[in-house]
């Protein structure tokens, strides 16, 4: 098996498997890139987005540091670095209101969540803060915290804040909502911490002092003006520090995705790393005063692995990160290019249990990493950065275009989910000569937002974020959601045959089209274009008897065939 990986890998390297600028010539165009700042001498970025149910207007939040213009005011930071969160305007390409969370040392928006007029934030915060003139004080060095502010179209209030933590650093980095049951993640070191009436001891603090850094995921009851632990979980081994990176929620299960080292319990489930620092996902069934964890994966190497984004669809559940060398996924394993390459992969949610589908690579021989993700029906889109000099994206190539490709640029692409494999559509960059990456991807009808931090002067396609600073900057993007696609009629008349085949089989698709043949883990083995003649001959010699699929990719339109080869 480890034979095939390293076959695959190779042949990705050797750009056999690689289409030649088929990424830009298949991904849609930018149709948007602005700064949602103006910064005099001071910097910013961008952490999380979430459209509103019409699409009309964005949430964003981040931090910045020194003096920027945001919503029509020049703000200043109390200390270090200040939070915000604000409401964008698509149309008028700026503000309607902004909000801003700071005091006197480094405070931090990081996670967003929306539900109707209600925002929800989370971040970490240290010692007074002040929120909208609410000022909230933490119990040690540093506090994870939750704000609600409720949208009143051109302006917002602070309905509400809770602070999470005690006497050493914490932190709240991932929240998500579902009607009024907002749930908060993060990590703490302190001995113990407290959640409203709730205390959580960390398993690893010894006589009063901070311990290693664990996971801890809680619910609150929104009531409006106020809210309420219900109750709180923590998870943490021994072995060294663990993370929680983002939440998702459908109904009662609330999913938290992560990375731990050694050992860590989930409930009555224990994971073992493969030997460094894993991925994990896990699954907690909100039962009110019966919660506990139904089930909990880990992937990843013997080297860092982490998961960094989460998105849930029925019973599937997205999972994004990175990963180093040979990382295992149940049965299905991938092997980084380089140093670290970026992971998208599928789990089924069985209820009790759960089992990864598909998992795909993307990136080259430096670094790449996914920081985001959304999902709408088969569709998968992940965005992230890059450093490779070349990044692969199944059959697609990224060119970095910086300097000998020594700093990171923008990535996003999108996944078709076909059930038993994923597979890249297209993928689209954006960049400067600076080191500039995406850490939130939204979707809202048919586009698709990215926000993120760049380095101007930094392109997107043919828009352009100027230079008129030398800090940086957190921007918002947009595209279409797919590009234009082909007539139904033409990827319905595709036809495959002899099925079962031997050494060949014959495909008949719109001339252009990419064909790649996957094998049952989604791997890409064969790839090529359309001919002009009425049908494609597909070279099948060396491929393992076994089941595989045939991938048409023409536009924005795409077709699978089940191919059988004997």
């Amino acid at each position: 098996m480890k034979k095939l990986f390293t076959l695959v890998r190779n042949l990705l390297l050797s750009g056999l498997l690689l289409g030649s600028g088929l990424a830009h010539a298949q991904a849609p165009a930018w149709q948007s890139a602005v700064p949602v700042a103006s910064a005099a001498n001071g910097a910013y970025t961008v952490t999380a987005t979430a459209p509103d149910a019409t699409g009309a207007n964005v949430y964003l939040t981040g931090y910045f540091t020194g003096t920027v213009a945001l919503g029509g005011s020049l703000l200043t930071s109390y200390g270090l670095a200040d939070g915000f969160v604000g409401k964008w305007n698509v149309a008028n390409r700026g503000f309607m209101w902004v909000q801003r969370m700071g005091g006197p040392n480094n405070d931090q928006a990081l996670a967003l969540a929306v539900n109707g007029t209600a925002v929800y934030v989370a971040g970490v915060m240290v010692n007074t803060v002040s929120f909208g003139g609410t000022a909230v004080s933490t119990a040690g060095a540093a506090d994870g915290f939750v704000a609600k502010y409720v949208d009143a179209g051109t302006s917002a209030g602070v309905a509400w804040v809770q602070a999470t933590g005690g006497a050493n650093e914490d932190r709240a980095t991932a929240v998500a909502v579902s009607g009024t049951n907002v749930y908060v993640a993060g990590t703490f070191r302190s001995p113990s911490m407290t959640l409203g009436g709730i205390t959580l001891n960390n398993p690893t603090a010894t006589g009063g002092t901070a311990g290693l850094a664990h996971c801890f995921v809680a619910k609150l009851a929104d009531v409006g003006t106020s809210s309420t632990f219900g109750w709180a979980r923590a998870n943490g081994g021994n072995a060294g520090d663990d993370q929680v990176a983002a939440l998702a929620v459908s109904g009662t299960n609330v999913y938290m995705a992560g990375d731990f080292v050694g050992n860590i319990p989930f409930g009555t489930t224990t994971l073992s790393s493969n030997g460094g620092r894993d991925a994990y996902v896990a699954k907690l069934v909100d039962g009110g005063n019966n919660t506990a964890f139904a089930w909990a994966k880990n992937a990843g190497s013997t080297g860092p692995d982490q998961a960094t984004a989460l998105a849930v669809s029925g019973s599937n559940v997205y999972v994004a990160g990175s990963f180093s060398g040979l990382a295992i996924f149940d049965a299905i394993g991938l092997v980084s290019a380089g140093t670290v390459n970026a992971f998208v992969a599928r789990l089924t949610d069985a209820g009790l249990s759960s089992s990864f589908t598909w998992a795909q690579q993307a990136g080259g021989t430096a670094s790449d990493q996914a920081a985001a993700l959304a999902v709408s029906g088969s569709s998968v889109y992940v965005a992230g950065a890059f450093s490779s000099p070349t990044a692969a994206f199944g059959t697609l190539v990224l060119n970095n275009t910086t300097p000998a490709g020594r700093a990171t640029e923008v990535f996003v692409a999108r996944l078709t989910d076909a059930g038993t494999f994923g597979s890249y559509v297209w993928a689209q960059q954006a960049g400067g000569t600076g080191n500039d990456q995406a850490a939130s991807v939204a979707l809202s009808g048919a586009t698709v937002f990215v926000g993120g931090s760049a380095m101007p002067p930094a392109s997107f396609g043919s828009l352009l974020i100027p230079s008129g600073t030398a800090n940086t900057v957190g921007f918002l993007a947009s595209m279409a959601a797919a590009p234009l696609a082909v007539r139904a009629a033409e990827l319905g008349d595709i036809a495959l045959f002899p099925n079962p085949a031997h050494a060949t089989a014959t495909v008949q698709a719109p001339v252009g089209a990419v064909l790649t043949v996957l094998d049952a883990l989604g791997r890409p083995v064969r790839t090529c274009s359309a001919a002009a003649s009425p049908a494609t001959m597909l070279d099948l010699a060396g491929l393992t008897p076994g089941v595989y699929a045939v991938h048409v990719r023409a536009g924005g339109g795409t077709a699978t065939r089940r191919l059988v080869v004997e």
